[in-house]
């Protein structure tokens, strides 16, 4: 952990934070918030926060800022920027999910294993890909498994 003067990290009651994580403030944790092992959150100026209950699989990656890009000017002189990041509560963020500054993923939303995501995200959502879109939400998820299967099983 890296918390510096107005770089502060606040770790809710009852959350776990795995081996080889390196958090650098600001970030908020809510209660039962877990951190799996290689995760890496930058809180930039804005900071990120995380909601109650909600599960980081290993090596996510989360970055509250943003360099700028201007030709005009050598990258290490470039400005950086930040908008924070917020994630809700009830949310489960697959192994080695990626976020970008600036987004919000809703209440008990779904990221799929190695998602990229740089858009807000609806609440319930199940995203997957990079960039990360929206294939499913989670209320219907298990009933449309569960009528695939069905089929499947109609078939032999």
């Amino acid at each position: 952990m890296f918390a510096e003067p107005s770089r502060d990290i606040v770790i809710g009651s009852g959350s776990h934070i795995g081996a080889d994580v390196y958090l650098h403030g600001p970030i908020t944790m809510e209660e039962g918030v877990a951190i799996n092992a290689r995760c890496h959150i930058e809180g930039g100026s804005e900071g990120v926060r995380i909601g109650k209950n909600t599960r980081l699989g290993p090596g996510c990656s989360m970055f509250a800022f943003n360099h700028g890009i201007d030709p005009d000017f050598d990258i290490c002189t470039q400005r950086v920027s930040s908008e924070g990041i917020t994630i809700g509560q009830d949310c489960w963020l697959g192994a080695s999910v990626c976020v970008t500054d600036g987004v919000c993923i809703g209440d008990h939303a779904v990221i799929g294993m190695g998602a990229v995501v740089t858009r807000d995200v609806p609440e319930w959502a199940v995203m997957g890909g990079n960039p990360a879109h929206q294939i499913g939400d989670r209320r219907t998820w298990a009933s449309r498994k569960s009528s695939a299967s069905e089929e499947n099983e109609a078939v032999l």
